[in-house]
């Protein structure tokens, strides 16, 4: 199903997942913006049983100044997240 990850090493996967959460996300001028709508399509994409539930969780943890959005220094703590989360190539998700 997730054929775009190609390798099992964490750096690539990780940058794999980057890529995944920028292209669900919105454009703000130089920087991505996520919402909980955006983080429910990538992890409903990533194969998540429980999407809106992993967005929700995702934004409690992530979104340290909650602004509402996950954006900046916040995307690379919910990269960490989701990959210590199991969306790794490692598991059976992928």
């Amino acid at each position: 199903m997730q054929s775009w990850f190609g390798s099992s090493s964490s750096s690539n996967n990780k940058k794999k997942l980057k890529e995944v959460f920028e292209e669900y996300g919105k454009k703000s001028g130089d920087e991505i913006r996520l919402e909980k709508k955006d983080l429910k399509a990538a992890f409903e994409y990533l194969g998540a049983l429980m999407p809106g539930y992993k967005a929700a969780s995702a934004l409690k943890y992530i979104d340290t100044d909650k602004s509402g959005y996950i954006k900046g220094t916040e995307l690379d703590a919910l990269v960490e997240y989701a990959y210590s989360s199991g969306y790794n190539r490692s598991n059976s998700l992928f």
